[in-house]
């Protein structure tokens, strides 16, 4: 898992952004100053096709897409545009129940129909 965080309030900055909200030493967390993956993905997310149906919305007008979590297949590749993508959310907490319930469809006890 990749977190991303960046400047979108006043008082984001590198110096206080929180490393301890995530603990699992399987998430990988970067500090982006110039909002380059949001900008990307609020680029490009209009292009990508989510295997599952989208419970959140994305109505902000902004210069990056923020507070937005991205599900994609294990097997997935990246080229031009990432394939695989199951699904997305926005707001991450109005949408945590879907992120939780597609991440655990994914869990290798379920795929074995344990």
């Amino acid at each position: 898992m990749f977190v991303v965080w960046f400047r979108m309030y006043p008082g984001d900055e590198e110096g206080k952004w929180p490393r301890t909200v995530f603990t699992d030493a399987r998430i990988t967390q970067r500090w982006d100053e110039p909002k380059l993956a949001g900008a990307w993905f609020l680029e490009h997310l209009g292009h990508m096709t989510p295997a599952h149906a989208v419970v959140g919305k994305f109505p902000q007008d902004v210069d990056a897409m923020w507070d937005t979590w991205m599900l994609f297949d294990r097997g997935a590749t990246w080229t031009n545009l990432p394939g695989g993508l199951l699904s997305w959310g926005y707001t991450i907490m109005d949408t945590n129940a879907q992120l939780t319930k597609d991440f655990n469809a994914l869990s290798p006890a379920k795929a074995r129909g344990r």
